[in-house]
């Protein structure tokens, strides 16, 4: 996967991602009442699109990836527009975790590429402070596309591992959004409930 990755990273920041990046990144801005104090990490967060504005926004974000190219998009992009709260880390979080909490989690387009889904959220759970919330962006499952999600059964899987305040919007649907299909483009924001 990281390969695969790597072979994209710089013609990644496509009119048609920034644009899709630009519409998580103002859905989570409206979930989010105060942004300025929380500590973020941006899973699977590739060349910046989401973490770089949200970056101008908040405390901190931690930007990981495993495609070393893609992070060093991310870092060029930075640099450039001199953003100094950011941190890349290329790391397999599933393989080795972080020994740290963050007040919110950012997932943008990158669910659908994890082969363990339980074990996915499991991380998420366990990488957010209480009461920190998780924002998921993915698309929706369809007919002809099956890599994609049913939002109720993510929202069930989200509850069983600990999640609560559970709930769905649709940001974005359109023909030839997500391998060349109809699609839909959801967020699902979840919070990380008390023990």
């Amino acid at each position: 996967m990281k390969h695969d990755f790597n072979h994209k990273a710089e013609t990644f920041d496509s009119p048609k991602n920034i644009f899709l990046a630009n519409l998580v990144c103002q859905a989570v801005e409206k979930q989010i009442d105060v942004l300025s104090d929380k500590e973020i990490l941006d899973f699977g967060g590739g060349t910046g699109l989401l973490s770089l504005p949200l970056a101008e926004q908040t405390k901190s974000v931690t930007l990981v990836d495993i495609s070393d190219k893609m992070l060093e998009q991310a870092r060029l992009k930075a640099e450039q527009q001199d953003i100094k709260n950011i941190q890349f880390l290329e790391q397999n979080l599933l393989a080795k975790p972080l020994e740290q909490e963050f007040d919110l989690i950012v997932v943008c387009r990158v669910l659908h590429h994890m082969p363990d889904l339980d074990a996915t959220l499991s991380l998420f759970h366990q990488h957010l402070i209480e009461n920190g919330q998780l924002l998921l962006a993915d698309f929706t499952k369809t007919e002809a596309n099956h890599h994609g999600f049913d939002l109720a059964e993510l929202e069930k899987q989200l509850i069983e591992h600990g999640f609560s305040s559970v709930h769905s919007q649709i940001l974005y649907s359109a023909e030839d959004l997500f391998q060349g299909n109809y699609s839909e483009l959801f967020l699902t924001v979840a919070q990380k409930s008390l023990a």
